[in-house]
């Protein structure tokens, strides 16, 4: 993986988005400290509190130098949605505020509240930029990985139960509840138009990173500027062959279970005996079946 360093001649503008509830109601207030700090650094600041996707397309016309985006993997996701639609892509800078942050963590982002502002005046000045892969799931952006099944069933029942910011709390209810609900789906999985799981119970991943909300490699060969979906198809028949993937997860042995598929390609379809529900970056997308496209172009990360 290569990094670009452009170094702009000079401060430019800048969007400031953020989830305003996320980190327990700290996203208005950072946004609002990072606004000043970069106004006397020169920067021409436009501050958006409100849901990426209602962003108007007037507040990205002019040119941006960058897009900084203060919440978690969800708000990233849905700022890059937006503003590959407004047919705008400046270098986007996450601020980690929510409970994962799987995408800062890959970024090598390290940040905390007494050094924040002076670390994203530096990486605006020094403008390291990586140029990552991203997917399309029925239509809606990926930049993580998708899920079908279980962890999918806990994204959902987390949707349905939470008020507020999401707390390591609300994980571990939703995930009682998910596993109490879980009924294996037979599952049919083709890449590349050529089919490589077909008709058995099991739980699938799909995506660009190999680590996941629970810190394990799910997709160990996925690397996010490679061309390519990493595509992880599991057996599972029981919610007691779960709990045996979960360990084997965590120890990084679970492509080696007997009938796992492991592959790589551009294009992902899976379709299920019964409607098995999916998720995108931690967030509820539906369910089966789905289609995953890899996007034809690469998004702008600026690097801590």
């Amino acid at each position: 993986m290569t990094a670009a360093a452009p170094q702009p001649p000079w401060p430019g503008r800048v969007l400031v988005l953020a989830n305003p509830i996320a980190g327990r109601g700290l996203g208005e207030a950072l946004a609002r400290q990072l606004e000043q700090r970069l106004r006397n650094e020169g920067y021409s600041i436009r501050t958006w509190l409100g849901r990426p996707e209602d962003l108007e397309q007037t507040e990205l016309t002019g040119g941006l130098e960058s897009a900084i985006v203060i919440g978690g993997d969800g708000t990233l996701r849905a700022a890059a949605e937006r503003l590959i639609r407004g047919d705008i892509l400046p270098p986007l800078l996450p601020v980690p505020l929510g409970t994962a942050n799987l995408m800062v963590r890959h970024l090598g982002i390290h940040w905390n509240r007494s050094n924040l502002e002076q670390r994203v005046v530096a990486s605006l000045r020094r403008h390291r930029v990586l140029h990552l892969d991203a997917g399309r799931v029925n239509g809606r952006l990926m930049l993580l990985v998708a899920g079908v099944g279980f962890d999918a069933q806990i994204v959902q029942e987390l949707d349905r139960i939470r008020r507020g910011p999401i707390s390591l709390r609300h994980y571990l209810i939703a995930s009682g509840i998910a596993l109490t609900k879980f009924r294996p789906t037979s599952l049919r999985v083709a890449l590349d138009g050529k089919e490589i799981f077909v008709e058995d119970q099991a739980v699938a991943f799909v995506g660009n990173l190999a680590e996941y909300g629970t810190g394990f490699a799910v997709l160990p060969h996925a690397r996010p500027d490679d061309g390519l979906l990493d595509v992880c198809v599991l057996p599972c028949r029981s919610r007691t062959e779960l709990v045996r993937l979960f360990m084997l997860a965590a120890a990084g042995e679970h492509t080696a279970v007997e009938g796992a598929v492991y592959g790589q390609g551009k294009h992902v379809r899976i379709e299920s005996a019964i409607p098995a529900p999916v998720q995108v970056d931690g967030d509820p997308a539906g369910h089966t079946p789905v289609e995953i496209d890899l996007l034809p172009i690469r998004l702008p990360f600026i690097v801590g």
